[in-house]
């Protein structure tokens, strides 16, 4: 990847006396000062990760390193109304140092006055891939001090202790804008990556806001095959239709996951349809009292099955082989027994 940088400024952020933090301007390099220097040997490869870092539309865990931001702006308001982005943009347009300092330190002001701001050196890069694209990018860098860092000296004075040291190991960074795939850039994005439990850039880009995770997209698509098979199976103000809506908002908006007992088989199997057409890896996890229960929606009526005996719940899972964890047990000698004589015991047991 062919990167160049056109300007870098670093900042330290201090403790303040009180509380809050304050930062100090040490240096902005121009692209000739950057070239060839120590910053480079140190860093330039870190910027290259920033850019080949992917990151998905729909990330598996909210807590994924490496996630998309989108900028909020309200109905009818073009992208430049979002201060998150008109704060980067600036920067993005700046051809001098002095212009590039100057608002890279308004950016680094946003991040101290935040709660998530955390003491170390923050870089502000603007950047550019000529062989991918016309457009420059901006890089948000943090970098965090390590303290008793011992070096390797001369024979004169063997061991030197530097006081502090920053260090690229979990980094975190924003780059702005994204660019998907190479030479597509989208504008409307922020890559933000933090391999951290603190949210350090959440806070700081209060205007921007975050896709939805699969399973919050599964659950999302869930409520609206069901909402489309109620509007497709009752008539329009029935009783029934109005009685299924108002189960649905209710179910919708619960985080109590229950067994609702309203739709046969088929009806299920029909809701899960097109759900399982869009992502056929959509889990189904449940729990029959203490025994949890680790599937996939596809596996419902196939190789799942749930019934009720009486007034017990059964689930029936069905496969060609068994496997154990680790953990030895003397259910691994079982013959298993006759599905009918188990029925007749938990009947037999209930009555």
């Amino acid at each position: 990847m062919d990167l160049h940088i056109n300007f870098a400024a670093f900042f330290q952020i201090k403790d303040s006396e009180g509380s809050g933090k304050t930062a100090v301007h040490q240096s902005t390099l121009s692209e000739r000062e950057y070239t060839d220097s120590a910053v480079e040997t140190f860093l330039h490869e870190e910027f290259k990760k920033m850019f080949l870092r992917k990151a998905e539309r729909h990330p598996s865990s909210p807590k994924s390193a490496t996630k998309l931001g989108r900028f909020i702006v309200e109905p009818g308001f073009e992208l430049a109304s979002n201060p998150n982005y008109a704060m980067l943009e600036r920067v993005r347009q700046t051809e001098d140092s002095d212009s590039f300092t100057d608002e890279s330190a308004k950016i680094i002001d946003a991040y101290i006055h935040t709660n998530s701001a955390r003491g170390g050196v923050m870089l502000i890069v603007k950047a550019s891939l000529p062989e991918l694209s016309s457009q420059s990018f901006i890089l948000l860098a943090k970098c965090d001090f390590e303290d008793h860092i011992v070096t390797l000296g001369d024979e004169n004075d063997l061991l030197r202790q530097v006081n502090k040291a920053i260090s690229t190991k979990g980094m975190k960074a924003v780059q702005f804008p994204h660019m998907p795939q190479e030479g597509l850039i989208e504008p409307w994005e922020v890559k933000i990556h933090q391999a951290s439990h603190a949210h350090y850039f959440e806070d700081f880009l209060a205007y921007v806001e975050y896709p939805k995770t699969k399973n919050e997209m599964a659950a999302q698509e869930v409520v609206e095959s069901a909402q489309e098979f109620v509007l497709s199976s009752f008539e329009e103000d029935s009783e029934e239709r109005i009685a299924e809506e108002e189960v649905l908002e209710a179910w919708a908006n619960t985080e109590e996951r229950t067994l609702q007992e309203r739709w046969e088989e088929e009806q299920v199997k029909e809701v899960a349809r097109p759900i399982l057409e869009k992502n056929p890896e959509v889990k189904l996890r449940l729990k029959l009292d203490h025994l949890k229960i680790d599937a996939l929606l596809e596996d419902f009526g196939e190789n799942l099955h749930i019934a009720k005996v009486g007034e017990r719940y059964v689930v029936i899972l069905e496969g060609e082989y068994f496997s154990f964890d680790k953990e030895a047990s003397p259910v691994e000698f079982l013959q298993p027994d006759d599905l009918d004589n188990i029925t007749a015991r938990i009947k037999a047991r209930h009555e």
